[in-house]
């Protein structure tokens, strides 16, 4: 099947705002979580909320930066005491990032608030259609999805 243009335009004018404003939202949040902190570094505290301790270079694949620059994020991050560094189990030679208990807490409470702001935006609409939505939108991002970058190993 393919859409027609009017269709595909207008959804990607949507598409545009809701990123738009998804991420201006995250960067209200992510300063809720400390003044000085950026919206992809919040990106990176919640995947580790997530996924539990991770490499370097795994952070680096998932959010798409260099080794570099993931190193500046991370730094900044471990200095306003969200994130350490612990010894890798299965490499003495490396070590993985994981949040502090200050940082879990603070991922917590902007989680906290992205639900209740998600709430305020859907409390209006039917349960039914906001099951509807998450399931197209799962869909949506099951489709989008790219599988990492050869040299990122396969890394999500």
């Amino acid at each position: 099947m393919t859409l027609d243009e009017e269709t595909i335009t207008g959804l990607e004018r949507e598409f545009a705002v809701f990123v738009r404003q998804d991420r201006a939202a995250l960067g209200r949040l992510g300063r809720e979580v400390h003044p000085d902190l950026k919206v992809a570094a919040y990106r990176l505290l919640a995947h580790l909320a997530e996924r539990g301790p991770r490499r370097p270079t795994e952070l680096a694949c998932h959010v798409g930066v260099t080794s570099p620059t993931i190193s500046r994020q991370l730094q900044h991050l471990e200095e306003l005491g969200l994130i350490e560094r612990v010894g890798a189990p299965d490499d003495g030679r490396a070590y993985l990032v994981r949040l502090t208990d200050i940082g879990h807490r603070r991922v917590e409470e902007v989680g906290v608030a992205r639900r209740r702001r998600l709430d305020k935006l859907l409390g209006s609409w039917a349960e039914e259609d906001v099951d509807t939505f998450a399931e197209l939108l799962a869909r949506f991002n099951g489709s989008a999805a790219t599988p990492a970058p050869r040299r990122c190993g396969g890394v999500e």
